[in-house]
This record gives C-alpha cells, structure tokens and sequence, in this order.
C-alpha cells in the first residue's frame, strides 16, 4: 500500500452550492473513518471561473450548518487542466460537468464519475442545481451528497484494499 494520499475533487458548475457542499460532506465522512482520514484529501471546483476566490453561497452554509456539519469548505476555483490532473478521482454533478471535465482533463490515470451513479449506476442522472431554490432545495442535494459520499467511502475503501464498509 502507498503512503501518497487519494486526492479527490468535487466539481459542479461555479464551486458555490453543490460541489462545496459535497466537499464539506465527504470530508465529514472521511474524517471519521480512521483509514480515509490519513489517506484521502479532497477540494472542490467548478467548471465556470465566476466564483473563484468567493465562500460558499450563504444557503449552501447554512443548509450544511443544519445538517450539523460545521467544516469549511475550500475558497471557489476554477477546474482548469492543471487542477483537475492533480486530482485522482473527479467526481461530477452532471452530464454538462462530465463533458467540460473530460476535454480538460489529460491524466489517463484520473478517474471521473458522476455522483448519482454511485447511487443509481449507470443512469448518467444529474444532481439538480439548488441555486434558484430554496432552502429545502439545498437540503435534498445535500442529502443526495451525503448519500453519494457514503457510497464513494466505500469506493475509496476499495481503492486501499479495505473492506468498503459503509459509514
């Protein structure tokens, strides 16, 4: 087993609901599981440059502030060619960021999948954006988050020859 961590990046369109609010959650999830804390590092991007440098939009705070989940998120970015070759495994919100992040990206070796298929495989769903929502909007995606972060612990877990516990 190697010593060099998984490194894992969220992406959606302009790094302020979805893919932050997928960072905060999986990096929730990982912190707890003993293996993944010392092994997996995880950012968040978006395939628009529109936000770079800004936090998180305010409802998407506020609905991970609901959920009990209090870690901060990384500042926007961009999912440029360079970002997203640094990165081992892409996780995607739709088919759109499927498409943007494949033309970029040129690490043969970087996985990219779609978050709702780790929890409906193979149906190339995407994960509505709750930016025109409201608050009970940014509380189904996060829970659609969350339950693809268990699942992709579990990847992850894989990914090191452990057992892919859920947690």
């Amino acid at each position: 087993m190697t010593d060099l961590p998984i490194r894992v990046a969220m992406i959606c369109t302009g790094n302020i609901c979805r893919s932050p609010m997928a960072e905060v959650s999986l990096r929730h999830l990982v912190s707890e599981d003993g293996l993944l804390a010392r092994r997996v590092e995880i950012t968040s991007a978006g395939t628009a440059n529109w936000h770079v440098g800004s936090p998180m939009d305010p409802r998407a705070r506020s609905a991970l502030d609901r959920a009990g989940l209090h870690l901060e998120g990384t500042l926007g970015a961009y999912a440029d060619s360079n970002y997203l070759n640094r990165h081992d495994l892409i996780i995607v919100m739709t088919r759109e960021h499927l498409h943007d992040v494949r033309q970029r990206l040129s690490n043969e070796s970087t996985e990219v999948i779609m978050l709702r298929n780790l929890l409906e495989p193979g149906l190339d769903l995407d994960l509505a954006d709750p930016y025109y929502g409201d608050d009970l909007d940014f509380d189904e995606c996060l829970e659609v988050l969350t339950r693809g972060g268990r699942r992709l612990t579990s990847v992850l877990r894989q990914r090191l020859g452990e057992d892919s516990l859920e947690v």
